[in-house]
């Protein structure tokens, strides 16, 4: 590996942007535990090894104190999220992603279930209304479709309101 000399003279692997952006990640993940209903440092010294006053130090950009990996793992499950561990695989030019993505309720399927609900019930549409007369069957056929359109829909509106609010609170 090549060292980056930083703009102060010293050597590292990583910028010293890096470093800085690693300590202010840290402050957002802080903020995000005050206001996430997590009473931030104070619960995060509870579960772990190190003090309020220690951990107001990781967050701070001139102290050269970096955050202890333990010290991650527990601020990370207090938020269900990685959020730290993925800027620092993406510093190392790697996306973290989630086991068994492909399986879960990401925004792809998502989207997929949207989509495939969505084209059914303009289905329903279009076959009631190339008949003569409209049925009890075709409104309940449109009902149906349309409802289970908006239920996708509806999910992926919990889960988008659900990360603006989880964004808002890190500012």
């Amino acid at each position: 590996m090549t060292a980056i000399v930083n703009q102060d003279g010293s050597e590292r692997l990583i910028s010293q942007e890096d470093v800085e952006e690693i300590s202010e990640r840290v402050a957002q993940l802080m903020r995000l535990c005050r206001h996430g209903g997590h009473r931030g440092r104070k619960a995060l010294a509870a579960v772990t090894r190190v003090s309020e006053t220690q951990i107001k130090r990781y967050e701070d950009k001139a102290d050269p104190l970096m955050i202890p990996l333990d010290i991650v793992v527990e601020m990370e499950a207090m938020l269900d999220h990685p959020s730290l561990t993925m800027m620092l695989a993406d510093i190392q030019g790697y996306d973290l992603v989630k086991r068994n993505c492909g399986r879960s309720e990401n925004l792809r399927t998502l989207m997929r279930r949207s989509v495939k609900e969505s084209a059914e019930a303009h289905e329903a549409i279009l076959e009631a209304e190339g008949e003569d007369e409209m049925t009890l069957d075709d409104w309940r056929s449109i009902a149906k479709e349309s409802g289970e359109a908006k239920d996708s829909f509806a999910v992926l509106q919990e889960v988008a309101n659900r990360n603006i609010k989880r964004m808002l609170e890190a500012k």
